[in-house]
């Protein structure tokens, strides 16, 4: 069999995308249409036509069933049948939001109890559902600086684009973003920052910045000659040797270990989840192009980077270890399993003014924070950030939360906004009744205000993945 670089693999369903790139070097400034957004889209707007779906479980959306269907639908819960009220709970579930308005009315209204457990079943299926499908974007702009597009598709995923001028393998080359055409309309997050990937080379990178929104750099995670599969607000990325970055699907290890490994990478949505921990993959098929299996026994995962599990991350990777045939084919055919992971979610955030004189105080999920001691020290403003625990032993919840804090991943403000940088701390303090950290600023003047997100939840997550016909290395 002959290894193909699926063209198919990368078309968008739709949308349509036509790139208008200038290269890296400067252009001439040129006119530029208005971004239409997805609170500005109206029925009169140009619809991009559909092509063949892009990834595997990609299905054309069902079309919106009407009022009167869903009326009937609800009035079916009531049924003595049991089959009629299951197609009917079925139903709902599967027109989603368009169902929303008339079940909840239904539910403060007169109903069975068994209708009441339907009604509210379907809803907070519902409601998971569309927080783990993570944002739609509606972007309709036509030969616009990459920098104001990626500003505007972040916006409307709740965060913002934190634009490296400086490639990721190449920190000599400053980058000139280029200028892009791109329509997408109610698209999922990655499928939108992947097309961006494609036009401009930029796209998010897996370290930890310290500072608000999505780092992003020239040669990221995401390219042209990647393999991505789309879970909801989640992307799995097949990674592999590009350009002078690190070896990804690498050379054999030592002969006799006749083994090598795979680096992959999961994308979560930015500003809505917290640290990810890829607990384990199971592969359940991985074949080469000369039918053999790749597959070795025990643990498959090998290793983690992406800042451990107490940081919120918009790229986490990680190693597989497959295993090397005595006659390998060219390519790996098809390397099918999934990903369990644990992610952090429902967030808040300590925002406490930084004083000189009084201390600020903020409780989340049961331990007390505190900000101040305002001074200045050798030519460098400091303060302290001290985190008390509740008596007795923490539970998970409460060790999550120490978890995220302990690591001091927050952003520290001037009285005029402007970030502030800390690359120094130093921790004292009792470890069973709570720690104080004493936090010096380098630069940037002095401080007013100090943001921390805190994910309070934690749910487990199975990301399935499919590939094929990555090349061996």
């Amino acid at each position: 069999m002959s290894c193909r670089f699926a063209a198919s693999t990368h078309a968008i369903a739709g949308c349509v995308i036509a790139a208008i790139l200038t290269g890296l070097a400067a252009a001439t400034p040129a006119a530029t249409t208005p971004i239409t957004t997805a609170a500005q889209a109206g029925p009169n707007m140009v619809t991009a036509e559909h092509s063949k779906p892009m990834i595997r479980g990609d299905t054309a959306q069902n079309s919106i069933p009407s009022s009167a269907e869903i009326q009937r639908w609800i009035h079916d819960l009531a049924s003595n049948s049991i089959r009629i009220r299951h197609s009917a709970s079925k139903n709902l579930l599967d027109a989603g939001d368009a169902a929303m308005p008339a079940m909840k009315e239904r539910l403060n209204g007169l109903t069975t109890p068994e209708m009441r457990h339907l009604l509210r079943e379907d809803i907070g299926k519902i409601n998971v559902r569309d927080f783990f499908r993570g944002p739609l974007i509606t972007i309709n702009a036509t030969n616009i600086s990459a920098q104001r597009a990626f500003e505007e598709i972040c916006k409307q995923a709740g965060t913002t684009a934190d634009i490296s001028r400086y490639s990721d393998t190449m920190p000599q080359m400053q980058v000139n973003l280029p200028r892009v055409t791109i329509h997408f309309t109610k698209a999922p997050f990655w499928r939108v920052m992947q097309q961006m990937a494609v036009l401009t080379h930029i796209s998010p990178v897996p370290w930890y910045s310290g500072q608000p929104g999505l780092p992003l750099s020239l040669n990221g995670t995401l390219s042209r000659e990647d393999f991505i599969n789309f879970e909801g607000a989640f992307a799995i990325v097949a990674e592999y040797i590009r350009y002078n970055r690190a070896v990804f699907l690498a050379q054999p290890n030592h002969p006799a270990s006749k083994a090598f490994n795979m680096r992959m990478a999961i994308l979560s949505n930015p500003g809505k989840f917290g640290p990810l921990h890829v607990e384990k993959a199971v592969l359940s098929t991985v074949v080469d192009s000369h039918g053999n299996s790749l597959i070795r026994p025990g643990q498959h995962v090998i290793f983690q980077s992406g800042g451990g599990t107490n940081q919120p991350m918009a790229v986490t990777d990680f190693s597989i270890m497959l295993r090397w045939p005595a006659k390998p084919g060219t390519c790996i055919t098809l390397l099918k399993g999934y990903a369990t992971v644990v992610v952090g979610y429902r967030k808040r955030t300590l925002n406490l003014k930084i004083r000189a004189k009084g201390i600020a105080h903020q409780t989340i999920g049961g331990l007390r924070f505190s900000v101040g001691k305002l001074r200045l020290f050798k030519g460098c403003w400091q303060f302290n950030f001290a985190t008390k625990y509740p008596e007795g032993t923490m539970t998970p919840a409460e060790q999550r939360i120490v978890s995220q804090t302990g690591k001091f991943n927050g952003v520290i403000y001037s009285a005029v906004g402007t970030v502030l940088y800390s690359n120094k701390w130093s921790q004292a303090g009792n470890g069973q009744q709570g720690w104080t950290y004493t936090i010096r600023i380098e630069r940037g003047g002095k401080p007013a205000r100090i943001t921390i997100p805190v994910y309070t939840r934690q749910k487990r997550l199975k990301l399935p993945f499919h590939f094929k016909d990555i090349p061996m290395p």
